[in-house]
C-alpha cells in the first residue's frame, strides 16, 4: 500500500471509530487519541502488512456495519445545515491553500472530505444526510479502485452499473439460501453476502464498492419486507458490539504506528487553525440548533471527539501529488451518484414489494 493509500484508510478508521463513540467508555476516546499521537512518532520496528488483505476485510464489514445510514438517508437539508457545511469547507479550503500552496482544486477536495466526514462524526441516531455520506465513500472509492479511476471516465459508469448487478444477484441468491437454512446463520448470511459481493465484483473488474453496497440495499429490502422477520438485521447494524470495536480500535493503534508523518512548524499552525474552525463551527451549530451539534450530556466529550477528527485529518491528509485532478472528481462524482442509484433502487424495490403483496406470484 501506498503511504497516501494508508493515510487515507487511518482516516477512514478514525471516522467510523469516533463516529461510534458515544457510549462507550471515555477511555476509548483517549485510547483514539494515543494512537493518533503515535503517528508523529517513527516506528520503533517495522513491520511488513498485507495492506490488500486488511482492505477486503475491513470495508465490507464497514459497509454492513453502516447499512441503516444509506437505507435511510435524508435528502432534504435544512439551508442553515448547508451554509454551515459550505463555510467549513471553505475554510479548511483556504487554510491549506493559503497556508501550504496547495493547488486550489485539491484543497477545494480537502475542504469537501474534510467537512464531509466531520458531518459523519458529528451524526446522531437518525441523523444521516449526503452531505456526511460523501466523504467516507469517497475515500473508499480512492482506496479500493484506484485503478478504475484511472482509465478512460467511460468505463466508469459500466463499472458501476456492473458492480450494482453482482451485489443484486448475489443479494437475492443469499435471501433463498437464508429460506433454507436454520434461523441461527441469519447473521452469518446477512454479513457474508456483502463480503461474498465485494470479492466477487473485484474478481471480475468491477466496481466492489457499488457490489457491496447494492447488496445491502437489495438484501435489507427483500429481507425486511418479503419474510416479514421483525427486527432487521440492519436496524441494529452499528458497531455495538464490544469485541468489534476492540478490534478495530486494534487495527487503527497498530496502523497508527506503523505510520510516520512528522510535520514541520508551519503544519502546526496549520493543524492550530483548523482546531480553531473547528470549535467555532461547533459553538454555531449550537447556537442555530443543529441536532447534531447538541450534545446535553457532555459537550466537552463530544467538543474533543470533532477536535480529534480535524486534527487526524490535518494530519494525515496526504500533501503530494498522488491526488491527481482526475482521480479526485471521479472519485467524487462516484461517490455522489452511488447513494442517488442506491435511493432509485430502493425506491423501486418499495414499489416491488407493494404489487407483490397485492398480487403475490404462485409460491409464495
Amino acid at each position: 500500500m501506498a503511504g497516501y493509500e494508508h493515510a487515507l484508510f487511518l482516516l477512514l478508521l478514525l471516522c467510523y471509530l469516533l463516529r461510534d463513540i458515544p457510549g462507550r467508555h471515555q477511555a476509548s476516546l483517549y485510547l483514539i487519541a494515543g494512537g493518533l499521537l503515535l503517528v508523529l512518532l517513527p516506528p520503533i520496528v517495522s513491520v511488513e502488512i498485507p495492506w490488500n488483505l486488511i482492505l477486503a476485510l475491513v470495508l465490507p464489514w464497514i459497509f454492513w456495519q453502516n447499512a441503516r445510514r444509506w437505507l435511510h438517508i435524508e435528502w432534504r437539508l435544512p439551508g442553515r445545515e448547508v451554509y454551515l457545511w459550505l463555510i467549513i469547507v471553505l475554510s479548511l479550503a483556504l487554510i491549506v491553500a493559503f497556508i501550504e500552496n496547495l493547488p486550489w482544486l485539491r484543497a477545494i477536495f480537502f475542504g469537501i472530505i474534510a467537512a464531509s466526514m466531520l458531518w459523519q462524526v458529528s451524526g446522531r441516531e437518525g441523523i444521516s444526510n449526503i452531505l456526511g455520506n460523501i466523504g467516507p465513500l469517497t475515500l473508499v472509492f480512492l482506496l479500493v479502485e484506484t485503478s478504475l479511476l484511472l482509465v478512460a471516465p467511460d468505463y466508469i459508469p459500466g463499472s458501476l452499473f456492473s458492480g450494482a448487478g453482482v451485489g443484486m444477484a448475489l443479494a437475492l441468491l443469499s435471501i433463498a439460501v437464508m429460506k433454507k437454512v436454520s434461523p441461527k446463520y441469519e447473521s452469518l448470511i446477512s454479513l457474508g453476502q456483502v463480503y461474498l459481493a465485494y470479492w466477487a465484483a473485484l474478481a471480475i473488474g468491477a466496481s466492489a464498492i457499488a457490489a457491496a453496497l447494492i447488496s445491502v440495499v437489495v438484501f435489507a429490502e427483500f429481507y425486511e419486507h418479503r419474510l416479514d422477520i421483525k427486527g432487521s438485521i440492519t436496524g441494529s447494524a452499528l458497531l455495538d458490539d464490544r469485541l468489534t470495536f476492540v478490534v478495530a480500535l486494534g487495527l487503527f493503534i497498530f496502523t497508527a504506528w506503523q505510520t510516520h508523518q512528522p510535520l514541520t512548524l508551519i503544519q502546526w499552525f496549520e493543524v492550530c487553525l483548523g482546531l480553531i474552525i473547528g470549535l467555532l463551527v461547533t459553538l454555531l451549530g449550537r447556537r442555530i440548533g443543529l441536532p447534531r451539534f447538541e450534545h446535553p450530556n457532555s459537550a466537552w466529550h463530544s467538543t474533543l471527539q470533532l477536535g480529534l477528527f480535524l486534527l487526524g485529518t490535518l494530519i494525515l491528509w496526504p500533501r503530494g501529488p498522488e491526488l491527481g485532478p482526475v482521480i479526485i472528481w471521479i472519485a467524487l462524482g462516484s461517490a455522489v451518484f452511488l447513494p442517488v442509484l442506491s435511493a432509485i433502487l430502493l425506491a423501486a424495490l418499495h414499489d416491488l414489494n407493494a404489487r407483490w403483496d397485492e398480487n403475490p406470484p404462485n409460491g409464495f
